[in-house]
């Protein structure tokens, strides 16, 4: 039988009853009120289970540039219209309550209909009913709260004084311990963690051996009551595992780090006890983790409570940290030519004097690694122009911008492209036709990291070779007097009085090989070699675990900067380069973009003395039409005449925007005169990378070259500021798609289309997001960002707490990639 034929049978059944209300309404009624109750708690559960499941994934600690960043970025709305549904939640149910009062008072008895049931007003008898129904209840609790609790109280076996104090004070400590041990890792203290960790673990041990005296059914009711002590020590049993686990990974983070810096010869082996100890680290770390995660924060006592939420948050840093490192140890092991021998090309690019992907590229070094050491160290004492001969007669025109120096294209300034993969590849390519060996990667490293490295080793005493000792303050500017010495010597004399050189080789341990045979007398680049060897040199005594946060805070800083890259000729080795964003490449994005690059060319270090700030303002019109103006503000702050830094800076300016952007207006440029450039060798070849720089148009107006590279649109042009001078450019363009286009896309994501599920009676809000590429090896410098929206348009969501409805308004310092991520939403 059907439903429907069953509520017509019931219905006949009781049409003769005093039952004098139509049901049927009354049942349709119920039945839809009952489908929007299914409806809205499945969109609750859905919701709920989304946001246990993105926060167990601890999205937000992802590098801001991984793939997945937009989609958490676009999901936190979710979880801040989770919050605001909340009440629209509430407000239903009570509707639905009252519902319920209603159909009470309509009916007088009783019945059941398949899925559907309805309550008729009983007597008030029903009170007696209920007391009667409450008795048994609280007299089995009586009897198994009151009367156990009396009973041990009255057989003497529980102390209550004592035994309260003994498992608060036992708990309360171990808290401490933890607490204290999981600042110790953050700063990579590892004794002190490991010596808080077993502490804890002894605190909870003492705690253990009083609560086995106790029944677990009275432990369990210790939980219930209202007193934080007794709810603190109801918890200590999971307390007591976490210390166990916890002082187990202080120890195999202890033994794993001590595997490194033991001073053992055999580096393979430190490297796989390393990995060995590591691996355990990882699994305690989650185990923790896991325990943690089980601990009922409204247990602890108030002050306690963000710290311990603190704690949480690292074990589960520390796990997803520690193991995402370890995964890396067999691409390591190749790195460190563990598996077979490597060889890597070491650039030194000057970041005084910036190239596009770093700096000027005066000296290099060949380096062979086997077993993790450094088997041969070539560090050629003249420089990169010792390569020159190498080429042979072969001739490569070199870049427009570069004709003001050179029209011919050789190794030192094949740096040209900010993309440092396409840059790395370019320079191989150079090193091998000017007849050097092939390499398995490119490494670059600015003055910045050599500075940075300086405060690891210490100050380099090279009194004997030199008669100075260099550090991390005096390092850049001593270099470089002894590099520029000839160039120096007929403008500042009295610059380098005192000045010594060397012509003789080094006295270290590493195998350097300079080239010192062949005219000895002319090798300005010396010194970087020999500095180079007795940091390398030095480093290994010290790199301790007392150091280990200074070198991890270098490294991350170095790598997030792109003072530092790396390109492997070997796919998978680079494929995890550029996942942790080792590569310093060009990232495409499918909405906005922006990358300032600038190249001094022939304007020697006065980039160490120029001080920039940009600002960025996007207009989307009513249309969908987006325009931005750019604005760049350079300032000199070097003195006219001073050493390395008194001369004007020639920088040719390259803004990488969106491919197919359409130049609308620039102004602020100022070119060197045409006199000073050099034709193009007709015998010289193009390489194709450079063709479309050379077939680029040209904005008549400002002379301003406009072509694309990369998936990106160009625009490039001159500018020149001299000491104590500043400049200021503009540029208006338009950006090559439509805002309504990206508002009303075809392709949803399925995050969209499940927010669409989620929200049905709102409008599709969408994602638009920005990315500013800082350029390798280039000084941080202030930025302004504002987008101002359309009407009917307002921000639905963005990362920060505070935000304007009507634009999107952003102060910043570009040290590294920036990504801004919102959520945009159409108004009825």
């Amino acid at each position: 039988m059907n439903k429907k034929d069953l509520k017509q049978e019931i219905l006949q059944k009781y049409q003769n009853s005093s039952l004098v209300v139509d049901l049927r309404p009354l049942v349709k009624e119920k039945e839809i009120l009952k489908d929007v109750a299914k409806v809205s708690i499945k969109k609750t559960n859905q919701l709920k289970e989304s946001f246990k499941f993105f926060k167990k994934k601890n999205f937000h600690q992802s590098f801001i540039q991984k793939e997945d960043e937009p989609f958490y970025k676009k999901f936190s709305s979710l979880f801040k219209n989770y919050k605001t549904r909340k009440q629209e939640r509430k407000i239903f149910f009570k509707i639905l309550k009252n519902k319920k009062k209603v159909l009470n008072n309509k009916v007088k008895d009783f019945f059941i209909l398949p899925e559907i049931s309805i309550s008729f007003k009983k007597k008030p008898k029903t009170k007696k009913v209920i007391f009667l129904k409450r008795l048994p209840t609280f007299a089995i609790a009586l009897v198994f709260l009151v009367i156990p609790l009396k009973a041990f109280s009255l057989f003497g076996i529980l102390d209550f004084e004592n035994f309260e104090a003994r498992i608060f004070n036992n708990s309360y400590q171990g808290v401490n311990n933890l607490l204290a041990a999981a600042d110790s890792i953050s700063r990579f203290d590892l004794k002190d963690a490991d010596a808080n960790l077993t502490a804890a673990g002894l605190n909870f041990l003492a705690a253990d051996d009083d609560l086995g005296k106790i029944n677990d059914a009275i432990f369990a009711l210790a939980s219930l009551s209202s007193d934080s002590k007794i709810k603190l020590a109801s918890q200590s049993r999971k307390f007591l595992a976490a210390g166990f686990v916890a002082s187990s990974l202080g120890k195999n983070l202890l033994a794993a780090t001590n595997s490194l810096f033991s001073g053992n010869d055999d580096f393979e082996k430190s490297l796989e006890d390393f990995i060995d100890y590591g691996f355990l680290a990882v699994k305690d770390a989650k185990e923790l983790e896991k325990i943690i995660a089980q601990i009922d924060d409204k247990d602890l006592p108030e002050e306690y409570y963000l710290k311990f939420t603190q704690l949480k948050n690292q074990s589960s840093i520390l796990a997803n940290n520690l193991d995402e490192f370890l995964k890396l140890s067999d691409s390591l092991k190749d790195v460190l030519g563990l598996s077979m021998d490597k060889r890597y090309l070491l650039v030194f690019q000057n970041n005084s004097e910036l190239r596009a992907s770093g700096g000027f590229l005066g000296s290099y070094a060949l380096v062979d690694v086997r077993d993790g050491k450094i088997r041969n160290l070539e560090v050629p004492a003249g420089g990169s122009y010792d390569l020159e001969a190498g080429l042979k007669g072969k001739k490569f025109a070199s870049p427009y911008a570069l004709h003001l120096v050179n029209p011919l294209w050789n190794f030192w300034d094949a740096n040209w492209w900010p993309d440092w993969p396409k840059t790395a590849r370019h320079l191989m390519w150079f090193y091998e036709q000017s007849s050097g060996p092939s390499v398995d990667g490119v490494i670059s490293l600015t003055p910045t990291v050599v500075e940075r490295m300086l405060k690891v080793s210490g100050p380099i005493d090279m009194t004997e070779e030199y008669g100075l000792i260099i550090d991390s303050e005096n390092f850049w500017e001593t270099v470089q007097r002894v590099v520029e010495y000839k160039n120096l010597m007929p403008t500042h004399p009295d610059d380098l009085i005192g000045l010594p050189a060397s012509s003789s080789p080094i006295n270290v341990s590493l195998p350097l090989f300079q080239d010192l045979e062949n005219s000895s007398n002319n090798k300005p680049k010396k010194i970087i070699g020999d500095l180079m060897a007795k940091i390398l040199e030095v480093l290994p005594s010290k790199l301790s675990r007392e150091n280990l946060p200074l070198v991890i805070s270098i490294l991350e800083e170095s790598v997030l900067e792109k003072q530092v890259m790396f390109y492997f000729k070997d796919e998978n080795l680079q494929k995890e380069a550029s996942r942790y964003r080792l590569s310093g490449e060009m990232k495409n994005v499918e909405t906005d973009y922006l990358m300032i690059v600038d190249t001094n060319i022939a304007g020697q270090k006065t980039d160490r003395v120029i001080s920039k700030n940009a600002s960025l303002e996007s207009k989307i019109a009513n249309n969908g039409q987006i325009i931005n103006t750019l604005t760049i503000k350079r300032e000199h702050l070097g003195r006219k005449n001073e050493v390395l830094v008194g001369v004007r800076n020639v920088n040719w300016l390259r803004i990488y925007v969106p491919k197919g952007a359409n130049l609308l207006e620039a102004r602020g440029f100022n070119s060197p005169d045409a006199e000073y450039f050099d034709e193009v060798d007709p015998d010289a070849l193009i390489l194709p990378e450079l063709e479309n720089e050379y077939r680029a148009l040209v904005d008549e107006p400002s002379g301003t070259l406009i072509y694309d590279e990369d998936e990106k649109t160009v625009f490039a042009n001159w500018t020149m500021t001299d000491p104590g001078q500043s400049s200021e450019i503009v540029i208006s363009y338009s950006l090559p798609y439509n805002f309504n286009d990206i508002s009303q896309k075809d392709d949803v994501s399925w995050l969209e289309k499940f927010y669409q599920i989620l929200n049905p009676d709102e409008d599709l809000v969408f994602p638009y997001s920005f990315l500013w590429q800082k350029q390798p090896g280039a000084k941080a410098f202030d930025f302004e960002l504002n987008i101002k929206l359309p009407e009917e348009h307002e921000v639905f969501w963005r990362a920060e707490e505070d935000y304007n409805l009507r634009e999107i308004e952003i102060k910043d310092s570009l040290n590294q990639d920036r990504f801004y991520g919102s959520l945009i939403k159409k108004i009825k």
